[in-house]
């Protein structure tokens, strides 16, 4: 990610902390994009980071910038990914780390938090609230907020539609899809397009399109009832926590970015995630969190709906990887076979091959 440090905003560096971050996969699609009736789909896989997810381009800069302005304590307010990316780089940077948590966090997330050191606690209160209180805390006690809107992690979370649009040999796609939820990386991405917009790298920009979950979706509202303003809601459950807001902070700037890009945003609940993580692993192989497999939940329906024209290049953004959130995917995944003994191994693999050769 690097490669780009002209266009970020760090002046000294040797203050950079880097794991490595960037230059994620583009995928061409085949199998998914067959099933879907797309001629021409790209996955940005952004499971390839780090932290397994899209937040380490943000933390990358927003910890180099901590470091360079002289913090010893940097902290964020998450659902699972930004926090265990803040733990981790604060660890390679000998930097401290606080993190508050939603009740509700995956265990698998909360363990990489804490094996890498850093001072997690979990607050039983709505993810709004404790935005604004992490905000005021940080101020009084002298601690680095790198949130999920910092304009240091927007910087560097617009790395990735620089490498999409380098992947493509300059070319701009017609469609962007992003799981969206606080809309601080919908922002990043699109910054992202009008930076090279602005240097004249690009003479178009691509059609953005957001999406929302069922359990909360304020910006879906606001753009579908042609609103000017985006309205907090009431926050329902769901096994997407990561992309769980029902109060944006960036909401306003990606209502405006929908309408400036002539974009598009699409709502999904639980089920159509679930199988759409399934439909993305048995068709291409990767292994995404119930968030990260939102955008092909939201794919899946505009494309159904005839909103996206199976001729246009669609990349959809993959943000984060499965491992982290095993709970969920259980409930589609299956179940593996259990024999006892050699004839009933061999019986197994002749009709489970059987089959497939049946239905090919």
């Amino acid at each position: 990610m690097w490669r780009y440090k002209e266009l970020l905003p760090i002046e000294d560096t040797s203050k950079i902390v880097t794991l490595n971050e960037g230059e994620t996969a583009l995928w061409k699609s085949t199998g998914l994009a067959k099933v879907l009736g797309l001629r021409n789909l790209y996955l940005k896989d952004e499971t390839k980071n780090p932290t397994w997810s899209f937040k380490d381009r943000g933390t990358s800069v927003g910890v180099s910038k901590a470091r360079e302005i002289g913090y010893q304590i940097v902290g964020c307010v998450s659902s699972g990914n930004m926090a265990a990316s803040i733990s981790t780089y604060a660890a390679h940077a000998g930097l401290r780390a606080l993190v508050l948590l939603r009740t509700g966090v995956p265990i698998e997330k909360i363990v990489h938090m804490l094996i890498c050191g850093a001072e997690v606690i979990a607050v039983d209160m709505p993810y709004p609230r404790i935005y604004r209180l992490g905000l005021e805390l940080s101020k009084e006690c002298g601690i680095c907020w790198v949130h999920a809107d910092a304009p240091m992690r927007i910087e560097g979370q617009k790395t990735s539609s620089f490498e999409i649009c380098e992947q493509l040999g300059w070319e701009v796609p017609g469609k962007v899809v992003v799981p969206t939820s606080s809309g601080g990386n919908m922002s990043a991405h699109w910054k992202g397009w009008r930076d090279m917009y602005a240097t004249k790298l690009i003479e178009e920009k691509p059609s953005m399109v957001a999406v929302q979950i069922a359990a909360a979706h304020p910006i879906y509202d606001a753009f579908r009832q042609g609103k000017d303003i985006v309205q907090p809601v009431v926050e329902g459950d769901t096994i997407a926590t990561s992309i769980c807001n029902p109060d944006p902070p960036s909401g306003l700037r990606v209502l405006r970015l929908l309408r400036e890009s002539k974009g598009l945003v699409e709502v999904v609940d639980d089920d159509e995630i679930l199988q759409a993580q399934k439909l993305l692993g048995r068709t291409e192989g990767i292994f995404a969190e119930p968030g990260g497999s939102s955008s092909i939940a939201g794919l899946k329906k505009l494309v159904d709906h005839g909103s996206i024209d199976r001729d246009e290049t669609v990349v959809a953004v993959i943000t984060g990887a499965g491992i982290k959130d095993t709970k969920s995917a259980i409930k589609v995944a299956g179940k593996p076979y259990t024999v006892s003994f050699e004839s009933e191994l061999r019986d197994l693999i002749a009709t489970l091959f059987r089959k497939s050769e049946e239905l090919h």
